[in-house]
């Protein structure tokens, strides 16, 4: 039975009906969330994870969980984690031994139509399959309206602007719930409080920095760079923001080889740009060729390994330099 992720997310228990189920899809925050939730309606249960590799390497290991019954509660949840048609004999081997009180969440990455499992999960109407895909401009604002619901001040631009904040990424966006529902426990948003906390201020800043480099704009990025002041604990945020738009037009680029036509290309995305940076990234894709994005992205590579390898580099100075880098690549590509 194919159940549709944001229903399954508003109301965890109409999984309750089922014993086992296969969540699989390239959207790990709905599948993040999904587990959190099924946790969150099960206290007191016991919760076992076990990956693929472990069951390849011991083929007895998830037949024994099934067979033994819990030593701290009556019921029992198995997490089986990257699951995929190399182990598809030993899960349909599994399927009889689960119970109302014995149950699988089965976690995948993405699958393809000519799935085994996929195909055995659809076909069934007693076995659940929740496709998890990427999330939408809509699906965003559903979810985080749906979340913060309880909240006043939780209006229509704050939403955007938590969306527009986070890349649109499922997983920043819970983070960030996750601190917005700690610090405002009156369920009252304040406008300039949540610009503060969620450190909005510095991704503006640094996002105007990001798009006049990766426009080969030379003079607005030396203005820009004499103006901001880069924060050594922040190096990861910066290297973070610039490789998603990276890969970003990388993706989009792609897509616009076969298709010769960027509006389609932006339309075909399975995670949506949002609609006011649209003009940005239009602009931004004429300057760049796929194989410029690629060496960019090995670029961005390069430095955050040199970050981490080395305590006493000045992260400060070769996030300068790399933008710098960037916005020569695109006034050289004009």
């Amino acid at each position: 039975m194919i159940l549709k992720s944001f229903l399954i997310e508003r109301n965890i228990q109409l999984l309750e009906k089922y014993n086992i189920a296969l969540i699989y899809g390239e959207n790990e925050g709905i599948k993040a969330s999904l587990k959190k939730n099924i946790k969150n309606s099960s206290k007191g249960v016991e919760t076992i994870t076990i990956f693929q590799d472990e069951i390849i390497k011991n083929n007895e290991i998830l037949i024994k969980e099934l067979s033994n019954p819990s030593l701290f509660s009556s019921k029992k949840i198995i997490f089986l984690h990257e699951i995929t048609d190399k182990i598809y004999k030993q899960i349909i081997d599994c399927l009889d031994l689960t119970n109302e009180d014995l149950k699988i969440f089965i976690f995948s990455p993405i699958l393809d139509k000519k799935s085994k499992i996929r195909n055995f999960f659809e076909k069934s109407k007693k076995l659940a399959i929740i496709p998890c895909y990427q999330d939408t401009e809509r699906s965003l604002i559903i979810y985080l309206n749906t979340e913060l619901r309880d909240f006043k001040g939780a209006s229509h631009e704050i939403i955007n602007l938590i969306i527009s904040n986070s890349n649109s990424d499922r997983r920043i966006i819970d983070n960030e719930l996750i601190k917005i529902k700690s610090f405002f426990t009156n369920k009252i948003i304040e406008t300039s409080q949540l610009l503060e906390l969620l450190n909005i201020k510095l991704s503006r800043d640094f996002d105007e920095i990001r798009d006049a480099s990766l426009l080969g704009y030379k003079k607005k990025v030396n203005l820009l760079l004499g103006q901001v002041q880069f924060q050594t604990e922040d190096y990861m945020f910066y290297l973070n923001n610039l490789s998603r738009r990276v890969t970003k037009l990388h993706e989009i680029k792609s897509i616009n080889e076969d298709t010769n036509d960027i509006e389609l290309a932006l339309d075909m995305l399975k995670s949506k740009v949002f609609w006011k940076d649209k003009p940005v990234y239009i602009e931004q894709l004429k300057k760049w060729s796929l194989i410029e994005l690629s060496k960019t992205l090995t670029e961005i590579g390069k430095v955050e390994l040199m970050m981490k390898k080395n305590s006493m580099v000045r992260s400060d100075v070769l996030i300068k330099d790399l933008l710098i880098n960037v916005c020569n690549r695109a006034a050289n590509a004009a």
